[in-house]
């Protein structure tokens, strides 16, 4: 099974422990008796069970996880359909990867098109839900066409059908859609209060955190079933704001209070949404909610990834850019959109192709290696606060990512951020997510089984994009973006 190299021996030793019977099942079925979707399901969860029960070993009375059911992973499977079969019963690849597109297109409809809070408001109680790139009223009635421009496809290094030979038409896509909320948003940011506007208080340097956002979720098939997997918005809320956990603002208890209790709410809205859009369809899947990468029980260990000054690292690198004026949320979308003109997108027809200058000033050129970075999207993303999202994808890095597994896709792709410096508007800050803390924390469980060549590969991967991205951003900034000095010094907003 696909998942093999990742679970590892836990997989295994659990299945051996559980026998043939399901988990929690009180059924006696063998594995081998039921489809193969509910196979992988069974499989599935006896290792995120035995991960859980290894991660809780040594707990000390204090550093539980206070929030949710007491552990978090950076991933959680939703849900699981089966795959499509020929009239022989067999597996169909290409039609069942067809289901693929059909579902994210389901689900995208129904974010875009249903106004959540009005059609439940008991679990819905911020603001509407809306498709990452759409500005739209709360009720629409978008089409698969109009929904689909919209869904991010990031590649993997499997056929679609393997019984064809790879080429860029027979490459099998991860979809991403890309889901955000207002409220959420906004209270993450800074933007607004958390625990109320009375007595609650603003998440420190909000705005930093950007890149953090948007919530993804990730649909893609194997041999064995189609997935419906999540970016768990515990560990945005975690991983991405330990110094929250460590600031003022915790001594004050209505803002305590509901920051431990956001990961959970926002996560719980998604799984709503998620399911509402299938069941509304009418189709047939089983509804999941196992835990997939490094699986954290201890507050300890995720402020540990954080910890500098014990081999911890920085989820964002931020840099600082001279201005020749006072700048508005406006000119950071311009200043967004140029970089994505110099980086290329991937509806321009110059998909990956820069200009020389920049192709040989990219790290990754020097070294033979030829990334294709282009932007997922042809504008930038608006998020609360007056910042403007980049999602800038390499093809090529991308594929060696998902080798690790292709749940880790909703780490992917490399976000920048683009905003007005809080303290000074003649100034534009630009932010990136730290791809150093995003294997550390994100994909550890994947390379626990690497071979040292294979880390030190990774290792070198990771210094490539962090280069490339930084190397695009000052290039656009010295032959596109006037109205800003080159060169962006490097600033610490958040002391970690």
């Amino acid at each position: 099974m696909k998942y093999s190299k990742t679970l590892g021996s836990v997989a295994l030793s659990a299945l051996l422990l559980l026998g043939a019977s399901g988990c929690g099942s009180s059924s006696s079925a063998p594995t081998s008796d039921l489809s193969s979707d509910q196979a992988a399901i069974v499989a599935l969860e006896a290792a995120s069970e035995a991960a859980i029960a290894e991660s809780l070993v040594g707990l000390v009375p204090g550093d539980e996880i206070p929030f949710g059911d007491g552990s978090f992973s950076p991933f959680e499977r939703v849900a699981v359909f089966p795959t499509v079969k020929d009239s022989n019963g067999n597996l169909d690849p290409v039609a069942t990867y067809a289901k693929v597109a059909e579902l994210a297109n389901t689900f995208a409809k129904h974010v875009a098109n249903v106004d959540e809070p009005t059609s439940d408001p008991e679990t819905f109680q911020g603001a509407n839900w809306i498709l990452a790139g759409t500005e739209l009223p709360a009720t629409n009635d978008l089409n698969d066409t109009e929904v689909s421009h919209h869904i991010l496809g990031i590649p993997t290094k499997l056929p679609i059908d393997p019984s064809v030979a790879m080429s860029p038409a027979n490459t099998k896509k991860v979809k991403v859609v890309e889901v955000c909320n207002s409220t959420y948003a906004a209270k993450a940011l800074g933007v607004k209060k958390v625990g109320g506007e009375t007595w609650g208080a603003l998440v420190p340097n909000g705005i930093y955190h950007t890149t953090a956002l948007p919530c993804e979720v990730t649909i893609y098939n194997d041999e064995n079933a189609i997935y419906v997997d999540m970016l768990n918005p515990e560990t945005i809320f975690t991983l991405f704001f330990t110094e929250v956990f460590d600031s003022d603002e915790m001594a004050n208890l209505n803002f305590a209070t509901e920051m431990m209790a956001l990961p959970t709410k926002v996560k719980s809205e998604i799984f709503a949404m998620i399911y509402n859009a299938f069941d509304e369809n009418n189709e047939t899947y089983t509804k999941t909610a196992i835990k997939m990468g490094p699986i954290y029980s201890a507050m300890s260990k995720a402020i540990a990834t954080t910890d500098t000054a014990n081999g911890g690292k920085e989820p964002y690198r931020h840099y600082n850019y001279q201005g020749t004026k006072e700048f508005t949320s406006t000119d950071a979308k311009n200043i967004a959109a140029k970089i994505i003109s110099v980086m290329t997108s991937d509806e321009e027809g110059t998909v990956g192709v820069q200009e020389a200058d920049l192709l040989n000033a990219l790290p990754s050129e020097q070294i033979g290696v030829h990334p294709a970075w282009r932007s997922g999207r042809l504008e930038p993303l608006k998020v609360p606060g007056g910042s403007w999202i980049v999602e800038a994808c390499s093809p090529t890095y991308a594929k060696e990512a998902l080798t690790t597994g292709e749940y880790h896709t909703p780490a992917l792709p490399c976000e920048i951020a683009v905003f007005v410096n809080p303290d000074d508007n003649t100034t534009i800050d630009i932010s990136f997510l730290n791809p150093e803390f995003m294997f550390g924390a994100l994909f550890a469980d994947g390379m626990a089984n690497m071979t040292q060549e294979e880390i030190d590969g990774f290792n070198t991967i990771i210094e490539n994009i962090n280069g490339d991205l930084k190397t695009i951003v000052d290039y656009a900034v010295d032959n596109n973006i006037t109205e800003l000095s080159l060169g962006g010094s490097k600033i610490t907003p958040i002391i970690y």
